[in-house]
């Protein structure tokens, strides 16, 4: 799958032939097609756990299930601190949550914080993978903490 950004300089900004056909990306130089982590993958991920979802670490957490919950960052709904936290797990290909602590229940209470904060999370099903994953962050997470999911849909 080829995936990239192309800039098209070409005369049919200028009216040119609309039956010309669309230009294609050059191939790179050792003629393979590149990959993302979006892709899916199958085995373990980089922190080592398995998935439960194809291509992503951690699980995208249903409503009213267990999982324990890698909570990265804390802080008031907006901050721009929780967008900072999240975007370079999902470039990891984490299965991030963004939202409502109390969402989580048992979070709030666990990590001292009011059930109106907002947090980003990655979800396991077990504290070993959860563990593995918090060990590969850059700086210790808020905290690890066994939650029922109540907001997912």
């Amino acid at each position: 799958m080829w995936i990239g950004c192309v800039v098209v300089v070409s005369s049919a900004c200028g009216g040119g032939s609309s039956d010309a056909e669309p230009s294609r990306p050059p191939e790179s130089s050792s003629g393979a097609e590149s990959e993302t982590a979006t892709e899916p993958t199958s085995g373990a991920d980089e922190a080592g756990t398995e998935t439960a979802q194809e291509g992503g670490i951690g699980v995208l957490a249903q409503h009213g299930q267990r999982y324990w919950g890698v909570y990265v960052l804390v802080a008031a709904a907006g901050a721009p601190e929780l967008e900072q936290a999240a975007a370079p797990l999902r470039t990891r290909g984490a299965h991030v949550s963004v939202g409502e602590l109390g969402c989580d229940e048992g979070a709030p209470e666990a990590l001292g914080a009011g059930a109106d904060t907002h947090a980003v999370s990655v979800h396991f099903t077990s504290r070993a993978d959860a563990d593995r994953f918090a060990a590969t962050l850059e700086r210790p997470p808020r905290g690890i903490v066994e939650v029922t999911v109540r907001c997912a849909d």
